[in-house]
């Protein structure tokens, strides 16, 4: 394992651009000392690598047939924290791909507090390694070139998805 995560296979890429999406801190995440959950970060990022799928148009689907560039296992994840959400509200969540494999997709993430008060402060940041799998076989697929070039063309544009993933229809825009 290296300081970003878990190695990555030779060739792997570090890609330009970042997409950021928002999620909402619930009450029912802060622990008994009012404050969010250590765990619950490692939720948030998983809402935010799944809502850069969707913004790829790779949406959930249940059967395992279709959309076959969503499957994909954990492999690593690694997570430090700046200070802590003491409070419901969205959060601001900035992925950036570090590596891009064959197989492989590490994604460093930072975690934005956006409720007032404490505006722009960094929580947590972190890494995500995600291995393409085959989902009949279970063993490592390689990304195609479409998933490729639309992660290219998403990160390059600064996507920004505007509206937490709770809500039912949301509105992307490209920062300006």
């Amino acid at each position: 394992m290296t300081p970003a995560g878990p190695r990555t296979g030779k060739g792997a890429e570090a890609l330009p651009g970042r997409f950021r999406t928002t999620t909402e801190v619930a009450w029912d995440e802060l622990d008994a000392l009012g404050v969010l959950h250590h765990t619950r970060f490692a939720v948030h990022a998983e809402r935010a690598f799944s809502r850069l799928l969707d913004a790829l148009g790779y949406p959930y689907d249940p059967d395992p047939a279709v959309r076959p560039e969503r499957h994909h296992v954990v492999a690593g994840l690694s997570l430090s924290f700046a200070r802590p959400v003491d409070r419901p509200g969205p959060l601001l969540v900035e992925q950036r791909v570090t590596a891009l494999g064959r197989t492989s997709l590490t994604v460093g993430f930072t975690v934005t507090v956006t409720v007032p008060g404490a505006r722009g402060a960094v929580a947590a940041e972190g890494t995500r390694t995600a291995v393409h799998i085959d989902r009949a076989t279970r063993r490592p697929r390689a990304w195609n070139e479409e998933f490729r070039q639309r992660l290219r063309a998403l990160l390059a544009a600064a996507h920004t998805e505007v509206a937490p993933w709770t809500r039912t229809s949301s509105t992307a825009t490209r920062e300006s």
